[in-house]
């Protein structure tokens, strides 16, 4: 009689089992990692430390690790994870002993971009390294941070003061 046979209690289990790791395959926590976020907007050479930015949990492999007490290369918004890209030793951003300063740069120019600085009503043509992107707003200024060598940086200031400094980006 078939109401007598034992229930078939590992057939059961085996599919209690089966749904249990299916659930937990489904459901389970993503693996995570800690990650720097600015807590106050970050300018370009500002050291990026404890004091400007807090660590929250990310998933995995969402960004790649940075190490705290570097020197911010780019601006870094309030909020904004600090990534790999934005930081650098101190004195990557700008060479050494060279002055950086704000001048119009030309569309497309970007960060480490080499520059020529040629000054309107003279002979003078200076280099530069282009540290800091120009704003991309189209209605914007079209400001960046264009570092220059020392022995030029007063004539080429002076220049951009008044308007007569022009910036040539090489082509890359």
């Amino acid at each position: 009689m078939i109401w007598l046979q034992s229930p078939p209690w590992a057939r059961w289990a085996v599919a209690l089992l089966i749904a249990s790791v299916a659930l937990w395959v489904e459901f389970r926590p993503e693996p995570a990692t800690t990650h720097p976020f600015a807590i106050v907007d970050i300018t370009a050479g500002m050291l990026v430390d404890k004091s400007n930015t807090e660590i929250r949990h990310v998933p995995l492999g969402t960004f790649t690790p940075v190490e705290l007490g570097q020197v911010a290369i780019d601006s870094i918004l309030s909020g904004d994870p600090v990534l790999a890209s934005n930081i650098g030793e101190s004195g990557q951003a700008v060479p050494s002993g060279w002055w950086s300063l704000e001048m119009p740069l030309p569309h497309g120019a970007s960060r480490g971009d080499s520059a020529r600085i040629v000054l309107l009503d003279t002979d003078v043509v200076a280099s530069g390294v282009v540290v800091e992107d120009p704003d991309e707003d189209p209605l914007g200024s079209g400001l960046g941070l264009v570092a220059v060598e020392s022995g030029l940086a007063a004539e080429v200031a002076r220049a951009a003061g008044e308007g007569r400094a022009v910036v040539m980006i090489a082509p890359p």
